[in-house]
């Protein structure tokens, strides 16, 4: 290698900051806002924390009255912050609605929990908690707030979604709850052009979207949260028209709201991440996605860790890249150099930290890989385990109502001929039986498609005969309590109403099943789940 091309690498390797700059040149004054938030963000979070301190010293001396009220206030501090404290802060106000029995009160307590829920990935909790709230009684205000959560569950569930029909299905459920909440918003104000303009977003009316997020921009108040959702929309809207320089723009403006309203419970970050990414501007992409995993983590939301995660293994394998090839070029200087024993001594020096560094880089990536192929494995487990019960239950449910259907119809008849012995015969406890044993065997065959080993691992577990099975298609009820464990059920009161036993019974169950084994008491429920 001759000395010109020597000279040539090393201009190479020092031109790469160059060619990094003049790339990101359009939207540096973008970033260079973003970034000078983003270094104030422990002053806006104190400021957070005092505001917090002031509402939990209020509540202290405040009257049973004002209770609620300032409960209502901590909780929509800690809602996008933190969700632990925000969990805690719904029961408190869920608690304290029941006591009072103030219909709005639950209503609204209720759709709190909800949100904490839905915020922290726990999408079927959310639907849950969400089928218990009850309109009857209850003031505009609060019904309003019921539909906008309801339609924020439905639109988000189908974002996580991303699975054909489903995906539209929720979006459809989304938007008659959203047409719902418009009846008790004014039109034309920004809370209308908000609602409206995240419906036309999720069905994809895109052009439509953008003029009623711009319409919201253009009008007085909204809080900082709403224009930061707002702002991502803007982002992705014209991301997806391929406007780069907007996109940019809108998302960092998105970040800039988020990291002034302390919000933890975010994308616009993550997202303009992976678009500088994309850019080649690796070292701000790295800053950011590093910032949003802090960020998820903080908050406890575990469907942004996973979308976080996806990327920052990407990043570092680029910088990885990257920093190998400045540790190549620094070898080549040393090379040229080596008649001079001080240069020399400082390049070994450099080169030796960093190869440290790249080992750093390699655990971390090594790390973050193993995680993600475990989350994904967890990940799959869960799709194919509600797949199959879903499109199980939708069978059994339809030929459930067929019965049901079946037996209103011969108790019309009876009481219009005023049968009454005949109609006391209909109703027989043994069918109940049997339908209970039906219901058994429809679990028994559906959890064996899942586990078809789970039998022969099972018996495994157990040295005396007596474990065995003598059905290979059908489960004991032993095997059924830890067949719903290894389901993810483990509250042995759920246990036992799925099997028609008392928690008693059910826990006995569990310590004879254990007790049998050669497996340590502690350690059996855990071989269990590996099944």
């Amino acid at each position: 290698m001759n000395t010109s091309i020597r000279l040539y690498l090393l201009c190479v390797l020092f031109s790469l900051p160059l060619i990094s700059s003049a790339s990101n040149g359009k939207w540096s004054e973008e970033l260079n806002k973003l970034d000078a938030s983003l270094s104030q963000k422990s002053v806006y979070e104190q400021r957070k924390l005092d505001e917090i301190k002031a509402l939990k010293r209020n509540l202290r001396t405040a009257s049973q009255a004002d209770k609620f009220k300032i409960n209502r206030m901590l909780f929509d501090q800690y809602s996008s912050y933190q969700y632990d404290s925000a969990y805690v802060y719904a029961n408190h106000l869920l608690s304290q609605a029941l006591k009072e029995r103030n219909c709005d009160y639950e209503l609204e307590a209720r759709c709190d929990i909800v949100f904490c829920l839905l915020s922290a990935g726990l999408y079927t909790e959310a639907f849950n908690e969400l089928a218990t709230i009850r309109l009857e009684g209850t003031n505009q205000q609060s019904r309003k707030l019921y539909f906008k959560m309801a339609s924020r569950l439905y639109y988000d569930v189908s974002d996580y979604t991303k699975t054909e029909p489903y995906q539209s299905q929720y979006i459809k459920q989304g938007s008659v709850y959203t047409d719902s909440l418009l009846h008790y918003i004014q039109k034309d104000s920004p809370e209308w052009y908000y609602a409206v303009g995240i419906k036309e977003m999720k069905e994809h009316n895109f052009a439509a979207s953008l003029d009623y997020f711009n319409q919201y921009m253009e009008q007085k108040g909204g809080d900082v949260h709403s224009k930061a959702i707002v702002t991502s929309c803007l982002g992705w809207l014209y991301l997806y028209q391929k406007d780069l320089d907007k996109a940019i723009k809108y998302l960092a403006q998105a970040a800039i709201y988020d990291n002034k309203g302390v919000v933890r419970e975010t994308t616009a970050l993550c997202t303009l991440a992976r678009l500088l990414y994309k850019e080649g501007d690796i070292q701000h992409a790295t800053e950011y996605v590093r910032q949003s995993l802090s960020n998820a983590n903080f908050y406890g939301a575990r469907q942004r860790v996973i979308e976080v995660s996806s990327i920052l293994p990407i990043i570092e394998r680029d910088r990885y890249n990257i920093m190998q090839g400045q540790r190549n070029a620094i070898a080549v200087a040393a090379v040229v150099f080596i008649l001079f024993v001080i240069g020399l001594f400082v390049a070994w020096w450099y080169i030796r930290k960093q190869m440290m560094e790249l080992k750093k880089a390699q655990v971390i990536i090594a790390r973050r890989n193993k995680q993600l192929e475990t989350k994904n494995n967890q990940l799959e487990e869960v799709n194919k385990i509600k797949d199959e019960y879903i499109g199980r239950s939708f069978y059994i449910n339809s030929e459930y109502i067929n019965k049901v259907e079946k037996l209103y119809r011969t108790i019309d008849r009876k009481l219009m001929t005023r049968r009454i012995e005949d109609l006391r015969s209909s109703l027989k406890e043994s069918e109940l039986i049997a339908e209970r044993k039906s219901m058994f065997v429809d679990f028994d065959e559906t959890f064996l498609k899942l586990f078809p080993h789970f039998i022969e691992k099972y018996n495994e577990l157990f040295d005396d005969p007596d474990s065995k099975c003598l059905d290979p298609k059908q489960l004991t009820t032993e095997m059924r309590i830890f067949a719903l464990i290894r389901l993810g059920i483990t509250d042995s009161e759920r246990i036992a109403t799925f099997l028609n036993y008392s928690v008693h019974t059910i826990n006995t169950y569990k310590t004879r099943v254990k007790n049998r084994s050669h497996i340590d008491n502690d350690k059996f429920e855990g071989y269990i789940m590996k099944i």
